[in-house]
């Protein structure tokens, strides 16, 4: 049985309709500030190379950080997508920023990423999206590992390839335990050889277990990611 409705109660539904679209409108979305994508070559244990993409995002939303559902990159002509949920992401602060994502996207059956146009959407709980598109260029890279780590005897040595192909920028990421980047230092340019103590770095990064050598080219559009040596 419907009933009429009295001229007494279209004020207070006009108000709750006010009300609604006042509470749709509140609803912050993400905003884009800034992006880092790079095209990576990763060691494994056994020294073999595999690509793969790393895409971070620093992104604002009024809603606050916790609302964020998704980073999906989709490459336009095939329409391959990938996307990193919160389960997946990893957070990296720098001074005040927060950048969110991943450098472990790879290629099916490890092939190589196609160059092209891609489209990057974040995505936060309630489904508002903020949207750009990259263009991805294909990189020439060393035959071999542009630069090797060793420690041995508290000492840490870095010797770079003199067929780097222009991968000269070398880091060291210090990593915790459970993973966690705790510091990354830009080892001095100009030398074929750099060398340190354990002891120095430990003290950049209290409570580090392994390092990680990571050589990058002078545009910062690619790099080489060796594998994780044990600080002690």
């Amino acid at each position: 049985m419907a009933f009429p409705v009295t001229r007494n109660k279209i004020p207070l539904l006009l108000a709750c309709l006010c009300a609604l679209l006042l509470f749709a409108c509140a609803q912050g979305s993400p905003v884009i500030k800034n992006r880092s994508i790079k095209l990576l070559r990763v060691q494994d244990p056994t020294r073999s190379f595999s690509e793969h993409l790393s895409v971070f995002v620093c992104f604002e939303d009024s809603d606050g950080e916790e609302d964020f559902s998704s980073i999906t990159i989709t490459h336009d002509e095939s329409t391959l997508f990938w996307e990193i949920t919160p389960q997946e992401a990893v957070v990296r602060l720098r001074d005040t920023e927060r950048w969110t994502g991943s450098n472990n996207l790879s290629y099916p059956a490890d092939g190589l990423f196609p160059p092209g146009r891609y489209t990057l959407v974040v995505a936060d709980l309630a489904g508002n999206e903020a949207v750009e598109s990259f263009s991805l260029s294909r990189i020439s890279f060393p035959e071999y590992a542009p630069a090797a780590l060793t420690i041995a005897e508290g000492t840490w040595t870095i010797e770079r390839s003199a067929d780097a192909a222009g991968f000269t920028r070398v880091f060291l990421y210090l990593f915790s335990q459970d993973d966690r980047l705790l510091y990354s230092y830009l080892a001095p340019d100009g030398s074929q050889t750099v060398t340190g103590t354990v002891a120095e770095l430990l003290a950049l990064a209290p409570g580090a277990v392994r390092v990680q050598c990571y050589i990058e080219n002078f545009s910062g559009s690619a790099g080489v990611l060796l594998t994780a040596v044990d600080l002690q």
